[in-house]
Order: structure tokens, then sequence, then C-alpha cells
């Protein structure tokens, strides 16, 4: 059996500064991928444990090259490489097909706006003040799992802190959660220790995976034609998204997508956000 393993980065064991996620190079920054490589390669065992044999794992935070390749449990395969739209289309999601049999989120973080949400945020943080979906707002858990659904791939299982584990099974139902630490604010958690989480996430997977294979969880669908609307920060940002084909601007700050697809609906939204970030040179300001 196949495992889709969709990795992001501030739902890690002990991850809750900004140094552990972005300082490249920066000695807080390499121990926190090798903490996210550990939380990841015990999802493997897990499904492993129970009966899975390959996974392929997309990474999904920043410059998406935080993994410790090195370090990765001998049934994986990791894709790596920049968000460009051209290289992903999909944003974190990259590489999933009909093939796969079951997706784990490893790392995850809760959706922009949540109450005391641990690095909370909705796919770029200086851009997204909120994603909906058919009116429901949603968090990158919603977000990735409708991208799964579109290919027919349920979600069984999501790790991170415990409000993201909450919302996971507001959107998606009966998941297993692993809770690597208890959020207390933006940047402030209760953590545990790796050797108690590898534990939580192990077990985690190896339930959802069992599960799986008894047909407790089916594919995340949304209703079609799927609505998806982004609300930016500031009106420019929402005016550079113009560029994209078959994007409406329906507010000042605000642009919608309609497609029959969750997956193709999302992946316009993604190419806006791209090109909110677009800074032309500087002989051209």
């Amino acid at each position: 059996m196949k495992l889709y393993i969709c990795a992001d980065m501030e739902g890690a064991t002990g991850i809750v500064h900004r140094d552990q996620l972005l300082d490249e190079g920066g000695a807080r920054y390499v121990a926190g991928c090798k903490l996210l490589t550990a939380d990841i390669n015990a999802a493997i065992e897990g499904a492993v444990a129970a009966g899975f044999d390959e996974a392929v794992i997309s990474e999904g935070h920043a410059h998406m090259r935080n993994v410790v390749l090195e370090d990765l449990h001998p049934a994986a395969r990791l894709i790596r490489g920049p968000a460009t739209f051209v290289n992903k289309p999909l944003c974190q999601v990259a590489g999933l097909d009909e093939s796969f049999d079951l997706a784990f989120f490893v790392g995850f973080h809760s959706r922009a706006g949540t109450p005391k949400g641990l690095l909370s945020h909705t796919w770029a943080g200086a851009i997204v003040h909120e994603i909906t979906v058919n009116g429901v707002v949603f968090g990158e858990t919603a977000i990735n799992a409708a991208i799964c659904g579109t290919f027919g791939v349920p979600v069984g299982l999501v790790c991170g802190a415990d409000d993201v584990a909450r919302e996971a099974r507001a959107d998606l139902g009966d998941v297993e959660v692993a809770v690597t630490k208890k959020a207390m604010g933006f940047n402030i958690a209760e953590c545990w220790g790796p050797a108690a989480t590898r534990v939580r996430i192990t077990e985690a997977a190896r339930r959802a995976a069992t599960r799986h294979q008894g047909g407790a969880f089916k594919p995340f669908t949304v209703g079609t034609p799927v609505v998806a609307e982004l609300e930016t920060h500031r009106r420019e940002m929402a005016d550079r998204m113009g560029v994209v084909p078959g994007l409406e601007r329906v507010g000042p700050r605000r642009v919608r997508a309609v497609a029959e697809r969750p997956a193709d609906a999302l992946s316009m939204l993604w190419h806006a956000v791209t090109e909110a970030f677009h800074e032309p040179a500087g002989w051209l300001k």
C-alpha cells in the first residue's frame, strides 16, 4: 500500500519560534529540520507496521527544503522543490495521483485567525487574510484534504498542536490526530520532547493505517461547482492577482475562483498568491 505525506513545519515537535522555521543555516533552524524529519519518520513507522510498504512525502513549508534527506526512513521518497506556480500548482500537494491509498498531514498548524493559534496562518501569512470554499472558512488542513479528495485519496492522520487537532476533527470528522504540543498563543506552547511525540505519532499512524484498511476514511469532498474565495490583507495585493486567468474580483481585497474540481479552484487561488508576492525590478519602481 502507498502512503502520501504532506509535511508542513509549524506543527512539528518543539517548533514555536520563527528562527526554527526560516533562519536558513542557523542552529535553531537546523535543529527544527531534524525535529520535523523525526515526526515524519515516526508517522511512516506506524504506517509500515500496519502494512504500508512505501511513502511519498511532499514538502510544504517555506522554500520546501526542510526535511533532512539523509535521515529519512528507507521506505520513503521525498519530493523537493520551491513552490513556484510552475513547479507546484497545488502548493503543498505535489506528485499526488489516484495511485495513493491514504494521506497523512504532518507538522500542520491551525488556520489564520484561530484564537491563540500557534503560528497560525493560511498558505502565506503575509498575503492571505482568509480563504473560503463554498462559503466555509478553510485552513491548510481542509484545503489539502479537498485537493487529496479530488484524487480520491482520504486523509487518515493530522499531526500538530492541539489547536490544529481540533480543527482537523471539526473539518474532516473522525480522523486520527497526534498532538505534539499544547498551543498557548501565537508563539508559545507547552511542548513534549521527541521521545514522547514519536510514540504518539507512531501509534496514531498505526491506528490510522489499520482503520483505513477497514474502510474508516472517505475522501473529503465539497459540493460542485466549487467556489473558492481569497481575501488579502491589502487592496494592492488583490490588484496584482488580476493577471490570473479566470479569477474574478469580488471586493476590494477579495477574489473568487470557480471550477468543477476543488483542486482546480484552489490552484487558481495559489497562482493568485504567487502573483501577489511579485515585486517589479528596481528600475521599474
